[in-house]
């Protein structure tokens, strides 16, 4: 419970920072977690019949996006079952893993997955037959599986997973006790900080598309109207835009002949950063176009594609 409650301060600490911060798509999970661990009957541990054994306790992760929906996570748990195996003992194990994941989705939207795949130690601690003690034991261990993320505000969220097949060696080095494998199952709140989509690049690193880079439209810079039941008018770019739930500013209509036309921006995008500066509202849209001339760039997203594209305000 300790370590729920310094991993929530942490978490609420880093969200204060983290819309400041220009750093890359990162999640953080802590929760509960279950352990269905199948022990084989072996002559070592107090086990002379297979065993399924119930452990509960908690589940902390941490991904880093790497490239497009490719990160690296880092995940840590710990269990423990009362009166194991028929004794007064406790059976009780900590795990550290990291591998590979792949993210499902983007950040703009509500629901998200994972899947991932996890390669460390196991510790379990397990009744010994012989002398009524703990006997512990560290193996290496195996871990695939996934989870799904329902976003209930912008940076957090709720977790349903990670569901994992677990694969460990316990006392295998003996020859006589088998290989194990286990399910884990769990849930919590995940946090989540960072800009963009999975695997969004960096405003420096954004590509230009080839066709529309700079529109040549002369528009004196008015101020934003707003068009009651239809969203707001940006009419430096010739558009009409809306509040998307997340970040940026949906556009929902492309006014002919305008600035965002003739640089081939289409009902639909998100614009989410004016040169460089994130944007998460038409407001602040607008606010950011009102003082600006000449060429500026509009960092956008449609559908799991962002990009930049430059324009030419006058």
């Amino acid at each position: 419970m300790k370590k729920l409650v310094h991993f929530a301060l942490a978490a609420l600490f880093l969200l204060g920072i983290a819309s400041a911060q220009n750093i890359p798509a990162m999640d953080l999970f802590g929760g509960y977690s279950y352990l269905s661990f199948h022990m084989p009957a072996n002559s070592i541990t107090s086990f002379s019949n297979a065993e399924t054994l119930a452990l509960n306790g908690w589940d902390l992760s941490f991904s880093v996006a790497l490239l497009h929906h490719l990160a690296v996570e880092g995940d840590f748990s710990g269990h423990q079952l009362s009166d194991c195996g028929g004794t007064i003992l406790n059976c009780s194990n900590f795990s550290y893993m990291g591998g590979a994941r792949y993210n499902i989705g983007n950040r703009s939207r509500k629901l998200t997955g994972f899947a991932h795949g996890l390669i460390g130690q196991d510790r379990m601690d397990l009744p010994e037959i012989s002398s009524g003690t703990s006997v512990s034991d560290t193996s290496v261990a195996f871990a695939a599986g996934g989870g799904i993320d329902y976003w209930v505000l912008r940076r957090v969220g709720i977790r349903l997973g990670p569901a994992d097949y677990i694969y460990t060696r316990h006392l295998n080095n003996t020859g006589i006790v088998p290989s194990q494998y286990a399910f884990r199952v769990g849930g919590g709140v995940v946090f989540r900080f960072g800009r963009g989509a999975y695997g969004e690049p960096s405003p420096k690193s954004k590509r230009v598309p080839s066709a529309g880079q700079a529109s040549t439209v002369a528009v004196r810079q008015p101020a934003a109207v707003s068009v009651p039941g239809r969203g707001m008018s940006i009419p430096a770019l010739g558009i009409l835009v809306a509040p998307q739930e997340f970040d940026g500013a949906k556009v929902v209509e492309v006014v002919p002949g305008g600035v965002a036309e003739m640089a081939s921006m289409k009902p639909g995008d998100l614009i989410r950063s004016v040169d460089g500066k994130a944007v998460r509202t038409p407001m602040e849209l607008a606010a950011e176009l009102a003082d600006k001339s000449g060429k500026v760039r509009l960092g956008f997203q449609r559908g799991d594609f962002a990009t930049e594209t430059v324009v030419l305000l006058h």
